[in-house]
């Protein structure tokens, strides 16, 4: 099932970069953006964690992120420990249970446009140390953003359009996190 505004989703129960078990419910009482990502390695993905971490104070102390990739945790621990202590959290769904059950495309056309369109945004992903060297998940995902509430009830949901590095404006995450 897609995600709709009005949904309140069932628990998401995945382990974090360290295999520590987390439970989406643990961030009731808070605003949160979710988001299903790709890969652990994905550079795009990357840049994008690392975007929302510099900014993270902006966002206010009643927010917090949580990311999903389609990794397995050894993975997961490999990228994430180039960030540095993010200031939200990452989780591991080898199995691909909740893209799956949340209906998260993947698109060959998207991944092409990404490739294409945002090919520029590959480099300083580079030189950052986002380099997708041990590949182990889907790459043709097409990430989806989800804005949840504090009572845990989606305010809003945004299925990747353009390409797979298709997100919310970071102003959209923020006026969110604010209001």
């Amino acid at each position: 099932m897609k995600i709709s505004i009005g949904d309140k989703l069932e628990e998401i129960t995945l382990p974090d970069q360290n295999g520590n078990s987390f439970n989406l419910s643990q961030t009731l009482g808070k605003k949160v953006l979710l988001t299903f990502y790709r890969i652990a390695g994905c550079s795009f993905c990357n840049l994008r964690l690392n975007e929302i971490s510099k900014k993270f104070g902006e966002l206010g102390n009643n927010f917090t992120h949580v990311g999903i990739f389609h990794s397995p945790v050894d993975n997961l621990k490999l990228y994430m420990d180039k960030h540095k202590n993010l200031p939200f959290t990452v989780l591991a769904d080898e199995n691909f249970e909740y893209f799956q059950k949340y209906e998260i495309e993947r698109s060959v056309s998207k991944t092409l446009n990404a490739m294409l369109f945002k090919a520029h945004k590959i480099i300083p992903a580079m030189i950052k140390g986002y380099i997708p060297t041990r590949i182990k998940g889907h790459l043709d995902i097409a990430v989806t953003d989800v804005l949840i509430n504090e009572d845990g009830v989606v305010q809003d949901v945004y299925y990747a359009k353009k390409d797979i590095a298709d997100h919310f404006e970071f102003e959209k995450i923020k006026q969110f996190a604010l209001n």
